[in-house]
């Protein structure tokens, strides 16, 4: 506030001090329309203030008339002259990133937002700021954990839940329309990779007929006998693969009744705080450490054939479920990432050992359940690691950006008030020589 105050009276800025009964400001008549007020009778009626107090809400009053009035540019500038003299006012950043964003400048609106919620991590208006610069720009994802953040601290509020809504439709779309794609793409290849297929048979095909048109008659007799074994042995490979497939069928039904049914696995996979008992991917799949590729593929395909939508009447619990099994699979297809998750399990049973060990004496816990129990917190501290590095990250980024954009601003302001010096200087030339002009008319007369 100190630095605010010392603005006043240093000649590089832009806001000079000046008598409160000359303040004017836009209001908003009972009618609608905008009308002037003088600055005098709001002094009146508000108590003794420091100078950049008033300054601050005198130029805070003039950008809410100039919102109120859609004056939205105009109430840009005067929040932005505002905060010059009060930089910790969270209000002032959130109506500037309303009027910016009524003003189409989404990614400064979400500046602002992100400002708001970094000063006063409890403001609700913050979150919902911050929720519709998101929404504006399309980040839906951001957006819906941003919405869902005013319930937390608003359950009631309404638009806030409506922005839930939207957004969950919207990602909806977005991963239809993705899935869509991705179905487009496989076709395409496919389709060339027949016709490549088809062709490469057609120029072998031809090959044949003008290799046969050159063959003798023993060498005849030699496809013949060859074309037979061949076909001998073709049929006895289908039948094997017939067999393996057939076996592994068997398997996957074998897996299914011993999984139970699909209402079970999903109270299992969506019991609470499941994002955090789902972070093994061995315990997902209900798998052994030790089990094979075989295995892992195997029971994936049992579950995921339990617990589909289009299998479950396209049920919402059904279809996050699903998702679970999913991003287990596909965190044991990175050879990198099942190795790292076997260390962490083999880490916590030792962990588990050691904690039952010791256990207190009458404390009814199994051997086994105190592993697992070792082995969850342990994937949990790896998990909050690595959403810690994550924030960090995100924060950093901010920093870097918010410097960015103070030292343009900085340079903005210098450039202004050097181009408004030069401009007064060159009033005050002109006025000096008029002057000049006429002290010598007179003289001449004289």
């Amino acid at each position: 506030r100190m630095e605010a105050n010392h603005a006043i009276h240093h000649p590089s800025t832009t806001h000079k001090q000046s008598d409160n009964s000359n303040l004017k400001h836009n209001t908003m008549t009972p009618n609608g329309e905008c009308q002037t007020v003088n600055g005098r009778e709001e002094a009146e009626r508000t108590p003794e203030k420091e100078d950049w107090e008033i300054q601050r809400d005198h130029h805070k009053q003039l950008a809410d008339n100039a919102f109120r009035c859609m004056g939205f540019r105009t109430a840009i500038d005067e929040y932005t002259k505002a905060i010059d003299f009060d930089p910790e006012m969270v209000v002032l950043y959130s109506n500037r990133s309303a009027a910016h964003l009524r003003n189409s400048e989404k990614s400064k609106a979400l500046k602002d937002a992100q400002k708001c919620v970094e000063l006063d991590p409890k403001f609700v208006k913050g979150y919902s700021r911050l929720a519709s610069a998101l929404h504006s720009l399309k980040r839906y994802e951001q957006a819906h954990d941003a919405y869902n953040q005013v319930l937390e601290l608003d359950a009631n509020n309404g638009p806030a839940k409506k922005g839930v809504a939207e957004c969950a439709k919207e990602l909806e779309a977005i991963k239809q329309q993705a899935f869509e794609l991705e179905q487009e793409r496989k076709e395409r290849l496919l389709a060339q990779r027949r016709k490549e297929e088809e062709e490469a048979k057609e120029l072998e095909k031809e090959k044949e007929q003008e290799k046969e048109k050159e063959q003798s008659p023993e060498e005849e007799e030699d496809d013949l006998l060859n074309d037979f074994f061949d076909e001998v042995e073709e049929v006895t490979t289908k039948k094997e693969e017939e067999v393996k497939e057939e076996k592994a069928t068997n398997l996957i039904k074998n897996d299914r009744k011993t999984l139970g049914s699909a209402k079970q696995q999903v109270e299992r996979l969506l019991q609470s705080n499941f994002e955090w008992r789902n972070l093994n991917p061995f315990s997902v799949l209900q798998l052994p450490v030790e089990a094979t590729d075989d295995d892992i593929s195997r029971r994936y395909k049992a579950l995921s054939l339990m617990l589909h939508p289009d299998k479950n009447g396209g049920s919402d619990r059904a279809q996050l479920a699903y998702d679970q099994v999913q991003k287990a699979k596909n965190t044991l297809d990175d050879p990198d990432r099942t190795r790292h998750t076997r260390m962490l399990i083999e880490e916590g049973m030792k962990m588990g050992q050691r904690a039952w060990k010791s256990r207190k004496a009458g404390e009814k816990i199994t051997k086994q359940d105190m592993e697992e129990r070792e082995i969850m917190r342990l994937f949990a501290q790896v998990e909050q690691k690595r959403r810690e590095v994550e924030k960090r990250e995100r924060q950093f980024q901010q920093r870097e950006r918010q410097q960015e954009d103070d030292e343009m601003e900085k340079e903005r302001n210098s450039r202004q008030f050097d181009k408004q010096w030069r401009n007064e200087v060159r009033v005050d030339k002109r006025i000096g020589n008029w002057r000049d002009f006429q002290q010598k008319k007179k003289k001449k007369k004289t």
